[in-house]
């Protein structure tokens, strides 16, 4: 059950960040990276509401 959880993690961040940089195509990976970093409790909450 955590393996799927985190893999669901895994493939809700890595959305996350290529929506947020067609959004914000001049920001670089390096600050995309920190941007999703910051939110992951965030995305990590909507994936516990979704179950």
């Amino acid at each position: 059950m955590a393996n799927k959880k985190l893999k669901m993690a895994l493939i809700s961040g890595a959305s996350h960040a290529l929506r947020f940089q067609k959004e914000h195509p001049r920001l670089s990976e390096e600050d995309i990276i920190q941007r999703i970093s910051r939110e992951a409790n965030q995305i990590l909450s909507k994936l516990d509401t979704e179950e």
